[in-house]
């Protein structure tokens, strides 16, 4: 019975020297082993890290230069808009005398038939002329949004902004064409005090004329002398306010003109040229304006 209990016993401590014996021999393989895994996984980790930072960086880079290119894009668009902005004001601008040279001469028209006694055809002179006036008008409201809009645009553009077009000092000029509105009003009085006149008038007054907020005849003549004066006077304002903060934010950037100044110059030298003549025009409407009735 011992021998039988002893057995096994003596086989499982042979397989336990054994084991020991082997485990000695390879344990220090194992350790290499083991080493070698750790400094690959320490290498991997490494590396995988330094590629993340690498990655994040490109992207950062990748993200600013797009920002950048975002920027400057819109910093362009805003120089070309306020360019466009300032072509468009110096248009309008230079049709404002000729639209009071074409009320005068229309007013002209006028008179010369009121004195043939033509009842038809003087109204058609008046109606043009209210028209003309009306477009002069029209032409001083669409000068004063556009220069809102100038002064927007300073604020969003980061550089230089280019000079506008047209001075507060210019816009008193436009003050030509109250006397305009006056000599109309005052040749209109004149009419409707011959009953004939009078009559044909009546039928007119109710023609429309959409311009400039005005709805018709009546209306254009009853309120065109103000309505000249207050847009005038608001044109004036406006302007006034965009050439101010166009001042202060070139001011603010002072440093940075020497090397765009040439530009400005040549193209504020042409700018003056087109507002020079527009107000020339403006003082020989004055100066050849005939005395009303």
């Amino acid at each position: 019975m011992l021998e039988e209990i002893l057995g096994p016993i003596a086989i499982i401590a042979v397989i336990i020297v054994i084991v020991s014996k082997i485990f000695e021999v390879i344990l220090p393989y194992l350790l290499i082993m083991l080493g070698i895994l750790v400094i690959c996984i320490i290498v991997y980790s490494i590396i995988k890290t330094d590629n993340q930072r690498v990655e994040r960086l490109e992207k950062e880079e990748q993200e600013r230069q797009n920002e950048e290119a975002r920027f400057k894009y819109g910093q362009e668009n805003y120089y070309k808009e306020m360019v466009n902005l300032g072509g468009t004001s110096i248009y309008l601008f230079e049709s404002l005398p000729k639209e009071l040279e074409k009320a005068e001469k229309y007013l002209d028209q006028a008179e010369v038939d009121f004195s043939d006694g033509a009842f038809a055809p003087f109204w058609d002179s008046i109606e043009k002329a209210t028209k003309s006036l009306s477009y002069f008008v029209k032409g001083t409201q669409s000068i004063k949004e556009i220069s809102y809009q100038y002064t927007m645009l300073i604020g969003e553009y980061d550089g230089i902004s280019p000079q506008f077009p047209i001075l507060k000092q210019s816009i008193e000029k436009l003050g030509a064409g109250i006397p305009t509105a006056k000599r109309m009003d005052s040749i209109v009085r004149y009419a409707q005090r011959n009953f004939q006149f009078a009559t044909i008038y009546e039928q007119r007054k109710t023609n429309q004329i959409l311009i400039a907020g005005f709805t018709n005849l009546a209306d254009a003549l009853r309120e065109m002398t103000w309505t000249i004066s207050d847009s005038i006077t608001d044109l004036a304002a406006s302007v006034g306010e965009t050439n101010l903060i166009l001042n202060e934010s070139t001011s603010k950037i002072q440093s940075q003109i020497d090397h765009i100044v040439d530009d400005f110059t040549k193209e504020a030298s042409e700018r003056e040229k087109r507002e020079r003549k527009a107000l020339e025009m403006l003082d020989n409407i004055q100066r050849d304006r005939r005395p009303l009735l």
